[in-house]
Order: structure tokens, then C-alpha cells, then sequence
């Protein structure tokens, strides 16, 4: 059998974990090694120190390239599929090298960062006959493959709105706040980096086309005004090993394993403790209360779709709980289901999966409560599957559900997001196909 040969842009956490052990034959997250089908053949990363001390940790001979040698990489290694895992801002010119080079492209949520760099995108895609697809792995989780199921079998009949509540906790929500994430110009901005997750759940499930977007939100959280960051009994900000000793969040989730002079903040989820000095150089600040920040982290909008259904939708990075509320109207009943998490801040240890409930309501008549088993892998057990199909190919069960997000479903999960801050900053609706087109 003929290898498919991959490379990999990003040598992230997701990446390591997701793409590349299973690819190698090293997959310690309990789903299956690859190594019979696929092989990698390079690697390319900003930081060269981490990615040599990543291949003598795991054992492994695979080239490195530096992150401005992408096509010197294609050129050398003759790729069939290249994998976009670094930060989302280097997304869009590693998948257009990719597919210029005659390779198919897996690029992970959000594809890219802006619809400037979805017409990028796609005006590629088309012209190379190749093809992009996304790892929107929300669609894979069990609980929301049945309610897809309920929606496809009538029960909803036309679906009229939805509502979606998103929550992040404490640690994971203020994670994003040390980290690239923070900054719109690398990440989009939440709206577009977490936010991307939620929308093409939606989109896939009402599956309608996103017309417009209205929004509110702001910062409220985190930032130089922050609501939980400390001040002296002046009012003014602490030094900086002062307001971790006196910051609630550090106090809760890294206190016991860092020490607050330290200019270290880890989500402790890399078990390899990789170093990444390029992407955070270790005499830079960096912490949750930084001037720098000015992304939002409260959302509140309302999508209509093309089709009249409407969804509102809220989203805080700071609560007490992590998890959604989802409900869906139609016109022949209503649909609800939620799931809530509480993550091991030291990420040592994963919470055992919960089961999933979906009420429905008839319109006329009681109520029917199905119950869906836990399943085993990360993110609700969507991770094994999406895996499955992005490197063997879809399955039956992916085909019969749309599982398998492609460059226009990446590019409106995009868009919803970038709609939504801009609404925000302009105070005005605004029209999807307009941004798609660069015509808001």
C-alpha cells in the first residue's frame, strides 16, 4: 500500500497530539496509530529549539524546515496532504502554499482569520482542483450527532430559533488571555478563534446559510481594566509578581505549582513540557491583565439565517462553569440539551466524560428524554472520528451527517465571527455575503 505523505505547519500542542503521534505511531490518547496508511515527512515551525527537542524526546528522524521555508519544504518532501495546525494567523499562506503545490489541505478551526483570507482561500482552492478541509470537530461529539439525527427525521419540523449559551471557566477562559490567542491580529480575536467552533455547530444543525449579524460585547474580564485585577490601596496596578499573589485566578489554578516572580503561566496541557521561547520569549510579560490586550471576552449577538431562522448566542471567558446551554425551537417542537465540564486546572487528569441529555418537547404532548453514553477522546469523543476521516477519509456514518466541514463552511464559521466584532466596534448589523465579498 502506498503511504499518503503528510507534512505539518505548526508544531502546536493540537498538533503534537492530534496529528502528528498517531501519524508516527506514537498516539498515547487511546485512538489509533496511522503508520500503516500515512507518513510524515516534515515539519515546519517558527522555533527551531523545540521542535529538535520534541524529535529527541519522542525518538523520531523527520526534517525540520524554519517557518519562512514552506515551499522549499513542499519542493523537497512531495507531500499529498498538508496540515495547517500553527497559529491562525500563518493559516492562510501555509494552505494556499499547500494547494499550490498540488497538495489537499487540512487546516485546523478557525481555517483563517478574516474573509480577506477566505477569498485568498478559496480563489486558490478552486484554481489548484485540490481541496480544504477543516477540523471543526464540534459536529463529531455524540450528543450533537443525535440531535442532528432528531432534526433530519422532522421532529423539529421548521426550525425557527436557537438559542446558545457558552461559558468558559475560570482557567480555560483566561487562558486565552497569556497566550496568542489575545492578540486579533494572530488569532481574530475570540469571536473568530472560539467563537468559530460555535458557529459552524449552528450553521451545520439549522443547516442554513448566516446572512446577518447584529452585536454587543466588550471587555470585561481581563485587560488593563479587568474587572478581578488587583490595584494597591491607591487604586494603581501592582507590580507584576504582587498582582499574581493577589490575582484570584493565579491564586486558584497555578499558585501551587508556579511561583508569581516567575514570568512563567502554563495551561500544563503538553506533558512533553516542549519549550517555545520564539512564540513567548521568556523575558516578556505576558499575563491576563496586560495593556496589550483590547480583544473582546463578553459576546451577545443574534444571527439571522437565510431561511428566517434566527439564533441568539452568549459567550463570557470567566464563569463559574464550563459548558453550553442549547436549545431549538421549530415549528413542530423544541429541543434542549446541555453540557457542563470542570477541567483539571493542572491537566494532569481528564474528567470522566458525561452523559449527554437531550429533552424534546412536542409541540402538543409530554416530553421525550434521550440519554447518549459518554464515549472515550477529547473534546466529547469527537476527536477519534474527526481523526478517522481527515486522514483514511469519511466514513458512512460522516457522509450520511455532513460531517466533514470543508472551505465554505470554514469560511462562514469565519465570517459569523468577524461579523460579530465588527458589529460591536461599528454599532451596526452586518451582512455576511457583503463581508465574504469585501463589500461590508
Amino acid at each position: 500500500m502506498k503511504k499518503t505523505r503528510f507534512v505539518i505547519c505548526g508544531l502546536s500542542t493540537r498538533g503534537i497530539y492530534h496529528f502528528i503521534r498517531p501519524l508516527v505511531g506514537k498516539n498515547t490518547d487511546g485512538g489509533p496509530n496511522f503508520t500503516t496508511h500515512a507518513e510524515l515527512v516534515g515539519i515546519l515551525d517558527a522555533d527551531q529549539k523545540r521542535v529538535e527537542e520534541f524529535l529527541k524526546k519522542e525518538s523520531l528522524h523527520i526534517p525540520y524546515y524554519p517557518a519562512d521555508a514552506v515551499h522549499r519544504m513542499l519542493k523537497e518532501t512531495k507531500p499529498d496532504v498538508l496540515i495547517a495546525v500553527g497559529p491562525d494567523v500563518t493559516h492562510c499562506d501555509h494552505i494556499i502554499a499547500g494547494l499550490e503545490a498540488g497538495c489537499n489541505v487540512i487546516a485546523e478551526k478557525p481555517m483563517v482569520i478574516n474573509s480577506e483570507q477566505v477569498r485568498r482561500v478559496q480563489a486558490a482552492e478552486k484554481k489548484s482542483g485540490r481541496t480544504v478541509r477543516v477540523a471543526h470537530n464540534y459536529r463529531y461529539t455524540p450528543t450533537t450527532k443525535v440531535v442532528k439525527r432528531m432534526i433530519l427525521d422532522g421532529k423539529l419540523g421548521r426550525i425557527i430559533n436557537v438559542e446558545f449559551t457558552y461559558n468558559l471557566d475560570t482557567f480555560h477562559g483566561s487562558s486565552y488571555y497569556y497566550r496568542w490567542n489575545r492578540d486579533r491580529a494572530t488569532s481574530g480575536g475570540l469571536s473568530i478563534h472560539k467563537g468559530s467552533h460555535h458557529f459552524d455547530l449552528i450553521n451545520w444543525l439549522v443547516n442554513d446559510t448566516p446572512v446577518e449579524v447584529f452585536a454587543f460585547g466588550g471587555l470585561n474580564y481581563y485587560g488593563a481594566k479587568g474587572a478581578l485585577r488587583p490595584h494597591d490601596s491607591q487604586g494603581k496596578p501592582l507590580s507584576a509578581a504582587e498582582e499574581k499573589k493577589n490575582c484570584p485566578i493565579f491564586q486558584k489554578h497555578y499558585a501551587k505549582r508556579l511561583a508569581p516572580e516567575s514570568n512563567e503561566i502554563s495551561t500544563n496541557w503538553d506533558p512533553l513540557n516542549l519549550p517555545y521561547d520564539v512564540q513567548y520569549p521568556p523575558e516578556k510579560r505576558r499575563y491576563i491583565y496586560d495593556d496589550t490586550i483590547k480583544i473582546e471576552d463578553t459576546y451577545n449577538a443574534v444571527v439571522r439565517y437565510q431561511g428566517g431562522a434566527t439564533m441568539s448566542y452568549s459567550c463570557n471567558f470567566c464563569t463559574p462553569w464550563e459548558g453550553y446551554i442549547l436549545a431549538i425551537n421549530g415549528t413542530a417542537g423544541r429541543i434542549e440539551t446541555s453540557h457542563r465540564t470542570d477541567p483539571d486546572p493542572t491537566g494532569k487528569t481528564t474528567p470522566a466524560p458525561e452523559t449527554g441529555i437531550i429533552t424534546f418537547y412536542p409541540l402538543f404532548g409530554g416530553k421525550e428524554v434521550t440519554e447518549v453514553p459518554p464515549v472515550a477522546g477529547g473534546h466529547g469523543g469527537s476527536d477519534f472520528l474527526i481523526r478517522d476521516d481527515l486522514i483514511l477519509g469519511p466514513s458512512a456514518e460522516s457522509k450520511e451527517l455532513q460531517l466533514v466541514a470543508g472551505s465554505n463552511e470554514g469560511a462562514y464559521a469565519i465570517a459569523v465571527g468577524e461579523a460579530v466584532w465588527r458589529s460591536i466596534q461599528e454599532h451596526r448589523s452586518i451582512s455576511i455575503p457583503g463581508l465574504l465579498a469585501g463589500k461590508y
